[in-house]
């Protein structure tokens, strides 16, 4: 099973999607093959946020709205036409194309893609699209009535075209349009709620290359969709020089991306200025923000030392007052052992830790 290729789709929802328009999708995958998989999954998702789940062993669909308990979901006759519908079309091309491609062995999976926006209240595009084995083979636009195949065997008879465009303007795009609007209504503190990213600029050396990683990194933002920019020089790096771009999940239902440029020895005694910019919908203006200012050597020297002669300190301190204990001893060697324990107090050490000394 090729996960990266649900993942891509799973992307197009959100990238396809302008700033102020709003999104709903369902990715559905068929599994051909001994999998631990059920055959037929199926994930709805508004923006970037996934809200319903199904899949062919519980055989309906369940609520992914961890923030709402005792959820339910509505229009559940559609929804079951709906699944009916895209279940039989995933089983129908994933034959035709294991027979075309002569795959009668291993795990192949087939995937559709239905999505619907929202711009001012206006459905502003609807399409279809599916893939197989990770490669995209037939696009469809259910507004304009435009069908784009790889697949010869995909092109539809005027018959089967005709049908499709009922199915898709009666039943798909309906409930798309009524189920993302009542989850924007009903959830718009967490739908369309703006988590401002935080961005730094690190560099550090790589160790094996001894060249120097400049990256720009942006985290904790909501919602998904951000573009994140490496200066040079106040000139944009080309993408080509640059690593990373993807963006990631957090575990607090944020996201992050890096991106980041290797740069040689040679380049860095140049003294080029590296600015990280970014733009998001949670801030008015564009982020700049330079590298973060490296740490002083001399200063991370002189308080090692300082720990250090503070530990040789405290312990012989310690040595010394055991030694007194065990001996019985009391002469001009306390002396030494006060001065030590008063050395200590004056670099910070605490009346508590004095305490266990003398005693």
């Amino acid at each position: 099973m090729k996960v990266p290729a649900v993942v891509l789709l799973i992307l197009s929802s959100v990238h396809l999607v302008s700033t102020d328009s709003h999104s709903l999708s369902i990715m559905a995958t068929f599994i051909s093959g001994e999998t631990q998989f059920p055959e037929i999954t199926m994930a709805v998702l508004v923006n970037d946020v996934p809200v319903e789940y199904y899949d062919s062993d519980i055989n309906k669909f369940v609520s992914r709205r961890h923030w709402r308990v005792n959820d339910s979901i509505q229009e559940t006759d559609l929804r079951d036409y709906v699944v009916a519908d895209i279940g039989n079309i995933l089983q129908k091309s994933s034959h035709t194309l294991m027979k075309k491609y002569n795959h009668t062995q291993g795990v192949h999976v087939s995937q559709e893609f239905a999505a619907c926006d929202l711009e001012d209240e206006t459905l502003s595009r609807f399409f279809i699209m599916s893939a197989y084995d990770g490669e995209e083979k037939f696009q469809y636009d259910a507004l304009s009535h435009i069908q784009n195949t790889l697949v010869p065997e995909f092109v539809w008879s005027k018959e089967t075209s005709d049908i499709r465009k009922q199915i898709y303007a009666n039943t798909y795009q309906p409930l798309c349009v009524k189920t993302l609007r009542r989850y924007l209504q009903e959830d718009k503190n967490t739908l369309l709620r703006k988590e401002r990213p935080r961005v730094r600029v690190i560099q550090k050396t790589e160790p094996h290359s001894g060249r120097t990683q400049v990256s720009c990194v942006a985290t904790g933002f909501y919602p998904r969709r951000v573009n994140v920019t490496l200066l040079r020089d106040d000139r944009p790096v080309p993408d080509r020089e640059l690593t990373g771009g993807e963006v990631l999940p957090n575990g607090d239902g944020t996201y992050q991306l890096r991106r980041s440029l290797s740069v040689s020895e040679e380049e860095l005694r140049e003294r080029h200025r590296y600015t990280c910019t970014v733009s998001h919908l949670s801030v008015d203006n564009k982020l700049d923000v330079k590298p973060e200012a490296p740490a002083d050597p001399v200063l991370i020297s002189a308080v090692l030392i300082a720990v250090l002669v503070l530990t040789a300190l405290i312990v012989t301190a310690i040595v010394l007052c055991r030694k007194r204990r065990h001996t019985g001893e009391e002469d001009e060697d306390w002396m030494m052992d006060r001065s030590i324990i008063v050395t200590l107090i004056n670099c910070g050490v605490t009346i508590r830790d004095t305490e266990e000394v003398f005693h």
